[in-house]
């Protein structure tokens, strides 16, 4: 070994010697013993033994990675905010107690009527006007929607509503009409040769109406209340007639059909009810003993004049009366007893058509025009006064017919 190794082992060796002191001074220290000082005391100590704590132990925990999906995208909707009510309903009874029911007020603007107003002529033309109808409308007897089951004749007069309407002396034949409303009123025509005629609404007969009157005439018929909704109205002659009418004719002048307009309500006045009282009986008597009964015997009725008379003639300007130099000369007349036909009294018309004839009897008579087939009772009532008739006859070239 050369000189220079040995001085470098040298170096290390003097390098080394502070920390191997450095080492041994630990060693030394960590092996002495601690000096304890022990301090009197009257309390019994216990040996605190060290407690075993578990020490977590690292699992695997397995991590799920996110997938992406792709998804569409949703417009946001707006969201409007509302007003709840949160209602709270409470029910109690009370025994004994009884609260009289209080009555709900109508809307305002709301008319209550007990039935339809009656009407004021003249009332707007339905077909004149579109349809809706509120209030009294008139359909006329050529409306379209008025079905006759046969011909029915139309006339023309002023008097008649809009001029016109319609007739017929079948009593097989009808007319029908579709409505939708809560009233209505039938004008008819009226005369001396009408007869009578049934009101029909929905199947069942309302009414029976009864057109004779002693000059022509266009009245109406009262207002029927209906149910609101859509109805089927019908006309339907019956083939009877009045005793004095001469004839069993039909005619229909117009429909009128009021219907509400949402701000007239219709309650009828509600039915009263009969509450039967008690009342006093009167006491009860027995008849033991009376004189005998005079019995009732027969007495002739006394003779009573009659006088009728009667005009004859043709009315050529359908003015429904005979004017001059209209009537019928030499036409029979006579004055028949009712059961026996037999003639109590018997004159001819003179040039204007006029005769009177006079009776006294006490049978129940009537006038008999033979040529015409035409007969008038004499009403008991009237007997003792101047009956008159009048026999209007259709114009044309009969006087030269006639005998």
């Amino acid at each position: 070994m050369s000189r220079f190794q040995h001085i470098t082992l040298l170096l290390l060796a003097l390098l080394c010697l502070p920390v191997w002191a450095g080492v041994a001074y630990i060693i030394l220290t960590l092996n002495t013993p601690e000096k304890l000082t022990i301090l009197p005391t009257l309390a019994i100590l216990t040996t605190a033994e060290p407690t075993r704590t578990r020490l977590p132990t690292a699992s695997p925990t397995p991590t799920v990675m996110p997938t992406f999906t792709a998804e569409s995208t949703v417009a946001p909707t707006e969201v409007l905010p509302t007003l709840a009510t949160r209602v709270l309903e409470i029910n109690a009874l009370m025994p004994g107690v009884f609260v009289l029911p209080t009555a709900t007020p109508y809307p305002p603007g709301v008319t209550v009527i007990p039935a339809p107003p009656n009407p004021y002529e003249p009332l707007p033309d339905a077909t004149r006007m579109p349809p809706p109808y509120f209030g009294w409308t008139s359909f006329e007897s050529d409306h379209p929607n008025v079905v006759y089951a046969t011909r029915w004749e139309r006339r023309l007069h002023q008097n008649a509503s809009r001029g016109q309407y319609h007739r017929t002396e079948d009593i097989y034949s009808s007319v029908a009409f579709a409505f939708e409303g809560e009233g209505l009123r039938i004008r008819y025509v009226a005369a001396r040769n009408m007869g009578m005629f049934q009101v029909v609404v929905d199947g069942v007969v309302i009414d029976t109406i009864d057109a004779f009157a002693g000059e022509l005439l266009f009245p109406g018929t009262r207002v029927y209340s209906l149910a609101p909704g859509a109805h089927v109205l019908e006309l339907r002659p019956t083939g009877q007639k009045n005793n004095r009418s001469e004839g069993i004719a039909v005619a229909l002048d117009a429909i009128q059909v009021w219907r509400s307009d949402g701000h007239t309500l219709i309650i009828p006045p509600p039915d009263e009810a009969y509450t039967p009282t008690a009342e006093p009986q009167p006491a009860d008597f027995e008849l033991v003993s009376a004189p005998p009964t005079m019995q009732a015997t027969a007495t002739d009725i006394a003779p009573f004049p009659i006088t009728a008379s009667i005009v004859i003639g043709y009315d050529e300007n359908g003015n429904r009366a005979i004017d001059p130099a209209e009537g019928v000369a030499g036409i029979s007349v006579r004055l028949v007893e009712v059961g026996t036909n037999r003639a109590l009294a018997q004159a001819f018309t003179d040039s204007s058509g006029y005769a009177q004839l006079q009776v006294v009897s006490t049978a129940e008579v009537r006038l008999v025009v033979p040529y015409f087939g035409k007969v008038y009772p004499i009403p008991a009532g009237q007997r003792a006064a101047d009956v008159r008739f009048t026999l209007l006859l259709a114009p044309g070239n009969q006087p030269g017919l006639i005998p």
